[in-house]
């Protein structure tokens, strides 16, 4: 199912995008987080822990209750420590 992804990691970056589903939703932010972790000199010891817990959580989050409502056709938010993802579902012909 498409759908649209915002998400954020909080003062440090925010994005968003049309995705092809929950996987390329996760492998979005997977690659955001990830970027943020090479790239950001202040993002070691505590705050990449941190950074690496919460994205872990909210990527199981996606991949259940994420997943459980854009299939059902509504928006899902979630916030965990400083990453925030929104998935809003799309209809296939709203993203030609």
């Amino acid at each position: 199912m498409a759908l649209w992804m915002a998400w954020a990691v909080r003062s440090v970056a925010e994005a968003g995008g049309n995705m092809d589903g929950i996987e390329g939703a996760v492998a979005a932010l997977d690659r955001s987080v990830q970027r943020i972790l090479d790239r950001d000199p202040a993002m070691t010891g505590t705050p990449a822990t941190a950074l690496r817990a919460s994205a872990r959580d909210i990527r199981t989050r996606m991949l259940g209750e994420g997943r459980a409502a854009v299939e059902q056709g509504e928006r899902w938010s979630a916030e965990v420590g400083e990453v925030k993802v929104l998935l809003v579902p799309r209809d296939d012909d709203s993203l030609a």
